[in-house]
């Protein structure tokens, strides 16, 4: 069995809590799991909240905004107190293994040196929720400190319904506006839109891109680690659009050209553009082996696999 937060090897003495006791210090500043302290009814009426057609995947995953209480022997989760300082996630009725999904593709991300914000599975009532830390809180002591985080959608002054209208040359032009390390921003904004693009995260958009302060109050804004990686052309194959926003103009039949197109409207050298695009290829076994190794139902791997090896072929013309 492996580790519900870093995916590697358990030892015998941590199965039953299917974590690390290290995973669990770093992820919780805790010494045990703490307990989720919401209830089964709750969770039922989140997870099966009726959806319509053509809602995306995001439409429909509910999230639940949770309170670490660490101070007693039994550190717990609830829904109760503030600030809160993580999100759950749990299973969604019309879309299986969305927990699951997320976290292998936070993972891959992680694999391929893309900054991503702290994320795991828990399990209980016999299934998975996916949970993330949040990163524009930073918790002391006595004192809980809040860091400024706008989404692309609020810096480019769109209502959260326009958060589809747009491109991601729009999005280069924020990071030029705001962000304090442009270029090494630029970059990794590249670098997640060939991965989405490899892993079919067809969802985007600009309320998943955001700069975040990089001390409270200084006025310095950088990228923010990746957030709500979705498989979503493996969950819903029916959706045939590949990008959320536009790029060059399109958001289907994606190309290697167009890439090299969008980097260079970025600014950044050919070269460079040639070597990200490789190094992510390169990494198409660890992703097939992650994905083969995954908590994921066999059907959803073999789909997931077959896109990877297509997305790939596309990227090495």
């Amino acid at each position: 069995m492996n580790c519900l937060c870093c995916g590697k090897s358990l030892r015998l003495e941590d199965e039953q809590i299917g974590w690390h006791i290290r995973c669990i210090k770093r992820f919780f500043g805790t010494s045990v799991l703490p307990n989720v302290e919401i209830d089964e009814n709750t969770l039922e009426l989140l997870a099966v909240e009726s959806t319509n057609k053509g809602y995306t995947i995001p439409g429909v995953q509910k999230k639940l905004s949770l309170h670490l209480i660490s101070e007693s022997k039994e550190p717990r989760l609830t829904l109760l107190n503030f600030p809160t300082g993580y999100i759950l996630k749990p299973q969604v009725k019309d879309f299986r293994s969305l927990p699951e999904a997320e976290h292998l593709v936070m993972c891959m991300a992680d694999a391929a040196g893309i900054s991503t914000v702290p994320h795991a599975l828990v399990s209980g009532n016999g299934s998975f929720a996916y949970i993330t830390k949040r990163v524009d809180r930073v918790f002391e002591k006595n004192e809980v400190r809040m860091l400024a985080m706008e989404d692309f959608c609020q810096l480019d002054l769109r209502l959260t319904q326009d958060k589809y209208k747009g491109s991601y040359e729009q999005c280069s032009k924020i990071i030029r506006k705001y962000s304090s390390r442009t270029m090494l921003d630029m970059t990794e904004l590249f670098i997640r839109l060939v991965f989405s693009f490899l892993v079919g995260n067809s969802d985007m958009h600009l309320k998943n891109f955001s700069l975040i302060e990089t001390v409270e109050g200084n006025g310095q804004y950088v990228l923010s680690p990746a957030y709500d990686l979705l498989p979503v052309n493996v969950i819903m194959p029916e959706d045939k659009e590949q990008f959320a926003l536009t790029m060059n103009g399109k958001k289907t039949n994606i190309q290697k050209k167009d890439f090299l197109l969008f980097a260079d409207k970025c600014g950044i050298p050919k070269n460079s553009t040639e070597k990200m695009i490789k190094k992510l290829v390169f990494m198409e076994p660890t992703f097939i082996s992650m994905c083969n190794e995954s908590l994921l139902p066999e059907d959803l791997k073999e789909r997931f696999v077959e896109l990877l090896e297509d997305r790939s072929n596309i990227l090495e013309v």
